[in-house]
């Protein structure tokens, strides 16, 4: 039997917003319209459009908004007064001209390109010149952790074990490259560990604690996703930790990429994803192999496969 893989996104995401153990860990997310953005841009200072279906971060854009407080205006406008004394009706005109003032800027982003638009509108057509006619979603953007001035985010593995059973067997990390909104290898991310990302923002107790929550939220997602995708076998969740250390899933993928974990020290753990792998069907058994393939290469030949 087939392993099942899911491509979009929203559909995952309202499959995973009724499950009480994960619903709480899910960023504000809607399907992009010309309505959600504004709401969206309301509600939060940064949000992530992406395309419904896409990979390796292809088609993400950022979107900030940047207000001025308009008391700032006021004030500056009544300092001035103060100095150069106004009759009352100019006064009035003063502060009517202070309100038209434009209060609201929009930095869009993508790649390493960056515009800015001063009216919703100017916004819009921007976002709709790029998506086409394409299925986007607009999620609420998260402040990323950094290392050494770095945001990076976690890709969280959940498989199937030997006992059919979902585990939760390995974290890594990825960095993202200067200058870039995602941390995506493909991108130009680099890989690192939970250890070397993660244990410098925390004492050991704290740690343990999220390393353990995120362990049990990789079980929670896969098995809320089972119950509407039966023939799952693996997930990878990406997580990203906010500047509170709080972990929010921004992602999940039902095709995840699993020889980046041969790139790390902890060889145990790769072994034991291969051989959760080969005994679902992602990998060929040992059996039927005639040579074996180093994980650098393997991560090679990845790059040119279709990762959902």
């Amino acid at each position: 039997m087939s392993i099942q893989r899911v491509s979009s996104k929203w559909t995952k995401t309202a499959v995973l917003q009724r499950s009480r153990n994960v619903n709480g860990y899910i960023p504000v997310t809607r399907q992009y319209n010309r309505q959600t953005l504004e709401r969206m841009t309301e509600l939060f200072e940064t949000n992530y459009i992406k395309p419904d279906r896409g990979t390796y971060g292809n088609g993400v854009m950022r979107v900030k908004t940047i207000r001025i407080n308009p008391h700032s205006i006021a004030d500056d406008n009544t300092s001035a007064i103060a100095v150069d004394p106004l009759s009352p009706s100019e006064a009035e005109v003063g502060a009517e001209i202070s309100a038209e003032v434009p209060l609201t800027t929009y930095e869009l982003r993508y790649g390493t390109e960056e515009k800015h638009f001063h009216s919703l509108e100017e916004l819009d057509l921007a976002l709709t010149e790029r998506i086409q006619n394409r299925d986007y979603i607009i999620q609420q953007g998260i402040p990323l952790m950094k290392h050494e001035g770095l945001p990076f985010d976690l890709r969280v593995l959940t498989q199937k074990n030997l006992h059919r059973n979902w585990e939760t067997t390995g974290i890594l990390g990825r960095v993202a490259a200067p200058g870039k909104i995602i941390t995506n290898i493909h991108g130009g991310g680099r890989l690192a560990t939970f250890n070397e990302l993660v244990r410098p923002h925390f004492d050991q107790d704290r740690f343990q604690q999220l390393r353990s929550e995120l362990y049990r939220l990789g079980i929670h997602t896969a098995v809320q996703l089972q119950r509407s995708f039966p023939r799952l076998k693996e997930i990878g969740i990406d997580i990203a930790l906010d500047e509170d250390g709080r972990p929010w899933i921004i992602e999940v993928n039902t095709l995840p990429g699993i020889y980046a974990f041969g790139l790390l020290p902890d060889k145990e753990t790769y072994r034991k994803i291969k051989r959760y792998a080969r005994a679902y069907g992602r990998l060929p058994s040992k059996k039927g192999k005639t040579s074996r393939t180093s994980p650098k290469v393997q991560a090679s030949s990845a790059k040119s496969r279709t990762h959902r």
